[in-house]
C-alpha cells in the first residue's frame, strides 16, 4: 500500500485573482495533456492504442506554480525592507465578515501575524470576498453584529483601489494602516476590549480561525509604524506592533479538515 496523502482543505481561494495575476506574469496555467494515437494492426504485436488525456490543474498544482513564478517577491519573514507585493506565510488566520457601508456583509477579512527573525511583529491584513471563503470554513454562518469603523467606507474604498485611493481624514499610510487593522482585529467588540482578548468568538461578524495553515497574499500596502509616533497594546509576549501588511488573499490552506474551528460552534 503506498504512503497516504495529506488530505488539506482550502479555507480560501481567489480564483479569478488567482487567474489574473497568473495571466499578468506570463504563469501558464493551461492545463496537463497526455497525447495518445491509435496504431494498426502490427504483425506478432498486435493493436497498440493511444488516446488524448487532458485535464485542468487541480489547487495544489495551480498554487505551486504561482509559488514558484514569483518566488523570492513573495515576503516570508518580512525583515525584507518596504515594499513588498506579495506575501506569505504559516500561522493561525482569523476570518469574519467585513461590515461595510449601507449593511452590506458579504466581504471577508482575515488576519494573521508574523514574528520576524528580528523579533519584530508584522500584522497581515487580507480583505477578500465571502464568495471565495468555504463553506466548510463558515461563509454561510450568520454571526451576531457588533462594533462598525467609522472609517468602513474609507478601507472599502481603499482596498477596491488596491490601496490606490484615500480620501479621508486618516490621510497619511501610518494612520491608516492602523484604522485596518482595528477593523481586522476589533471588529464587532461589544463592551470592553480587554474582554475579548484571546476569545474571538465572543466578537460580532467572526466566523472561525485556522491553524498552522498556509496563506498567500496580493499585498497592496507595506507600513513600518514609527515607535516613537504611536503607542500599542501588547501581546503576551509584550511587543507591539511594528509593521502592518494590507492586501488580498489569494488563498489559505489548511493542513487537514481538523484545522478549521467554526465559531458557531463556540456561540
Amino acid at each position: 500500500m503506498g504512503k497516504l496523502r495529506v488530505v488539506q482543505r482550502y479555507a480560501y481561494w481567489a480564483d479569478r485573482r488567482i487567474r489574473t495575476i497568473a495571466a499578468d506574469n506570463g504563469i501558464s496555467l493551461d492545463r496537463r495533456t497526455n497525447w495518445k494515437a491509435k496504431i494498426g494492426n502490427i504483425p506478432l504485436i498486435g493493436g497498440m492504442e493511444f488516446a488524448q488525456d487532458a485535464r485542468i490543474l487541480d489547487r495544489a498544482e495551480v498554487a505551486k506554480r504561482i509559488e514558484k513564478a514569483i518566488g523570492r517577491r513573495a515576503i516570508q519573514d518580512s525583515v525584507t525592507p518596504p515594499k513588498g507585493y506579495f506575501a506569505k506565510g504559516v500561522g493561525h488566520v482569523e476570518f469574519a465578515q467585513l461590515a461595510g457601508v449601507y449593511g452590506r456583509r458579504d466581504g471577508a477579512v482575515m488576519h494573521t501575524s508574523i514574528r520576524t527573525s528580528t523579533g519584530d511583529r508584522v500584522d497581515v491584513c487580507l480583505f477578500g470576498s465571502l464568495e471565495n471563503m468555504a463553506d466548510h470554513a463558515g461563509a454561510s454562518d450568520k454571526p451576531p453584529e457588533g462594533w462598525t469603523s467609522s472609517a468602513a467606507r474609507t478601507i472599502e474604498l481603499y482596498v477596491q483601489s488596491r490601496g490606490t485611493v484615500n480620501d479621508s481624514q486618516w490621510d497619511d499610510p501610518e494612520t491608516l494602516a492602523l484604522e485596518v487593522l482595528k477593523i481586522a482585529t476589533e471588529q464587532g467588540i461589544i463592551g470592553e476590549w480587554k474582554d475579548h482578548v484571546d476569545k474571538p468568538w465572543t466578537r460580532g461578524f467572526t466566523l472561525g480561525c485556522a491553524e498552522e495553515s498556509e496563506w498567500f497574499a496580493e499585498i497592496y500596502d507595506d507600513v513600518v509604524l514609527d515607535k516613537d509616533r504611536w503607542t500599542f497594546r501588547h501581546d503576551e509576549a509584550g511587543y507591539g506592533v511594528d509593521r502592518i501588511l494590507i492586501g488580498a488573499p489569494l488563498w489559505v490552506r489548511t493542513p487537514s479538515p481538523q484545522a478549521m474551528k467554526r465559531y458557531r460552534d463556540l456561540r
